[in-house]
């Protein structure tokens, strides 16, 4: 349950995340012309994202392991395991635009296909070769709750708060999500006890300045260079994509025992998802199914999907369809 009285300290927070700019760091195109290095790559950096024909992609990965996922054997090409696929389909969060377009379901099926099978997971062939995992995915964009009238506000602070941790889960999973609101509940604490002491005419504990710098937000994206790249990614707009793995015969049972869950986000600054979905999941390809510590952080070029290799699975037949997971 997210606290109700967090939204001041939420803001102020937020204020932090936004400050970095990935337009500083990205690289000079081949063939950019005969300026030095230096100028060329700061004249590019200076165009957006949407007036580049192959823009910087921010993505994140992050696999969760369930205790009933570890305990299953590795899995890899060499020893593969075989699934049946669900989608749960298209959802745009948060602030929805009436304009957005998405890949058709079946192209990003083809190419997730693709990207499962570096990592050893296969569609499974009857009877052969059954499935032992139900694989459920769903894909779309998350976007930050933005208040058209602060006088006249729309949302509750609680909801502006769950929006943020929301994204914070599929930036750097449940993991960073718990931290992020500690870190939103501390300040609040702060905030509130300055508050306190300036209401009864005493001093307050911290200066502005000095409350401003010790918010635990402002303290966490200065202590590693990869915490401010994920706040930046959970404070902004992204793409998303989810994919879930459950126990193929719990789901027949109706238990639906997860096993793992991959979340993979692009920064949705400028471009489109034709552009950020496939090269997301190329570069997710490698981390299905894997317990990982933290999230990946990585910054790739986007591609066409045509020119995303991944390999190509062996699809070999279909298979009985069991009752997919109600819930992600």
């Amino acid at each position: 349950m997210v606290p109700r009285r967090l939204l001041s300290s939420v803001l102020l927070a937020v204020s932090f995340l936004a400050l970095g700019s990935s337009a500083e760091c990205a690289a000079v195109p081949a063939g950019a012309g005969k300026e030095s290095p230096r100028k060329a790559e700061w004249i590019f950096s200076l165009l957006p994202n949407f007036l580049q024909k192959n823009p910087p992609l921010e993505l994140t990965v992050i696999t969760e392991t369930t205790e009933a996922g570890k305990k299953l054997p590795a899995v890899s090409p060499q020893h593969p395991a075989f699934f049946q696929i669900h989608t749960t389909g298209y959802k745009q969060i948060g602030e929805v635009s009436g304009g957005e377009h998405t890949l058709p379901p079946d192209e990003l099926e083809q190419i997730l296909l693709r990207s499962l099978a570096v990592s050893g997971y296969l569609p499974a062939q009857l009877p052969a070769q059954p499935p032992s995992l139900v694989v459920v995915y769903g894909w779309g964009s998350h976007s930050m709750l933005v208040e058209g009238d602060v006088e006249n506000p729309v949302y509750s602070g609680e909801q502006v708060v769950s929006n943020i941790l929301d994204r914070a889960a599929l930036v750097g999973g449940a993991k960073f999500a718990k931290e992020l609101l500690a870190m939103f509940v501390e300040a609040d604490a702060m905030n509130s006890a300055a508050n306190t002491q300036l209401a009864s005419g005493g001093a307050p504990p911290l200066s502005p300045g000095m409350l401003t710098f010790a918010n635990p937000v402002n303290l966490f994206k200065l202590r590693d260079a990869k915490n401010e790249l994920l706040l930046n990614q959970a404070a902004g707009n992204v793409y998303y994509i989810v994919a879930s793995a459950y126990d193929y015969r719990s789901v027949t049972e109706g238990k639906q025992i997860l096993l793992w869950r991959t979340r993979m986000t692009v920064a949705a600054n400028g471009i489109s998802q034709a552009q950020g979905l496939p090269t997301l999941l190329a570069a997710a390809g490698p981390y299905f199914g894997k317990e990982m510590a933290s999230p990946e952080l990585l910054s790739k070029r986007a591609v066409r999907e045509g020119n995303v290799e991944i390999g190509t699975p062996r699809v070999i037949g279909p298979t009985a369809p069991a009752a997919p997971p109600t819930k992600e």
